[in-house]
């Protein structure tokens, strides 16, 4: 080989070589860019699954089990945003339209789930909020749920009952829409969807939101549902659940149709209610409310929150609740304050982009995984794990 030949060799060699480690240089950094901003988001998402199929996953997978990770969604777990505008209940607001696609007569009833949750270590909930339904009536005057709600509600039914099978099933708030609606439409709604929930034999537990209010009384929201109760604490295994009203007025009146108060303020006898059950026991404690207990969040507007919102957070760290489960403000939050962590989840219809939502809540011990999923616009679910910090 001449000495000319070796020398161009080995110069385009070298240009190879240094377009290579340009690359791969290139690449470094921005990886570590792309990192860098997801590192930056409060709370992180990794999808688990983004097919509508009822059977995806056992429910006898250990939660510890490692998911190889595809994707993470930057931007889909953010911080609170108030996106609501600057509702004023006292305003008088228009009645929805009727809804044109109605719910079948009779719900077909499930069977019993195949697996029965007795490990006292571990909980598991099926956790939805802001449901928000309205009815119509059919050609023989007869009221029915709309299509758009029912589909939502069925598809988180189904997977309850014959893939997750939780403890226990819990709807946060805003059952009905409400705005509107007279107290007998309102307590018809409630009860057909007290219908649709009894599909499975899980048990259910309400909480009671401002929408609700809207329309009914908080007596006749527990006539139509047929509960005892707006707030209760029980105990599974080594769990005990409050489930508080945060729906009083400044002056610890009841909320009541025609006198809202959309920011929430849970009473004194309510925060007496919580310091007594969270004094009588040693059980890891979680608790549900309609409001969430936020405060101050990183520069966030404190309207929409409760106004003692930061007298129920030092009443949990102090107590050292494991973790607060709310709904109210249509956006997706988790976070840990001084010990407590706060989950806020989204509705099922408004929020564009968490349709459908409802999440599956796993804690064992001091761990918590959340699976929440939503649809995606091709009309398929997709689930994400949510992360915490």
């Amino acid at each position: 080989m001449t000495k000319t030949k070796f020398s161009l060799i080995l110069a385009v060699t070298i240009i190879l070589l240094l377009a290579v480690s340009a690359f791969g240089a290139y690449k470094y950094f921005n990886d570590d860019e792309k990192n860098a901003k997801v590192a930056k988001e409060d709370i992180d998402v990794e999808i688990i699954n983004g097919e509508r199929n009822l059977a995806e996953e056992s429910p006898e997978e250990e939660i510890e089990k490692e998911i190889e990770e595809e994707e993470v969604i930057e931007g889909d777990a953010e911080q609170v945003e108030i996106n609501d505008g600057t509702e004023d209940e006292s305003v008088e607001i228009a009645k929805p339209e009727e809804v044109a696609e109605i719910l079948p007569v009779t719900p077909t009833i499930l069977p019993s789930p195949s697996k029965k949750r007795d490990n006292p270590d571990e909980l598991r909930i099926g956790f939805i909020t802001d449901l928000h339904v309205r009815s119509g009536s059919n050609s023989a005057g007869i009221r029915m749920l709309g299509s758009e709600f029912v589909n939502k509600i069925n598809y988180f039914i189904e997977k309850m009952n014959n893939t997750f099978i939780p403890n226990f099933i819990i709807a946060n708030g805003d059952n009905i829409e409400g705005t509107g609606v007279s107290y007998d439409k309102g307590m018809a709604e409630l009860s057909l969807l007290k219908d649709l929930f009894n599909r499975t034999a899980l048990k259910k537990y309400w909480v009671v939101g401002n929408h609700d209010l809207r329309s009914v009384t908080k007596k006749q929201f527990m006539q139509s549902l047929d509960i005892d109760y707006v707030s209760k604490a029980f105990e599974v295994g080594n769990y005990k659940i409050i489930i508080l009203d945060s729906n009083f007025s400044k002056d610890d009146t009841d909320v009541v149709p025609g006198k809202g108060y959309i920011r929430g303020h849970i009473s004194e006898k309510q925060i007496k209610f919580l310091e007594k059950e969270l004094k009588n026991t040693d059980k890891r404690t979680l608790v549900f409310l309609h409001h969430p207990p936020l405060w101050s969040i990183d520069g966030k507007s404190n309207f929409r929150f409760p106004d003692n919102a930061k007298r129920l957070q030092e009443i949990f760290s102090q107590n050292k609740v494991f973790a607060v489960f709310a709904g109210h403000i249509e956006d997706l939050f988790l976070q840990e304050i001084d010990g407590v962590k706060y989950f806020v989840s989204p509705g099922i219809v408004k929020n564009e982009k968490y349709q459908g939502t409802f999440s599956e809540i796993t804690i064992k011990k001091d761990k918590m995984i959340i699976d929440m999923s939503y649809l995606k616009k091709d009309g398929s679910y997709r689930t994400i794990r949510i992360k915490e910090d």
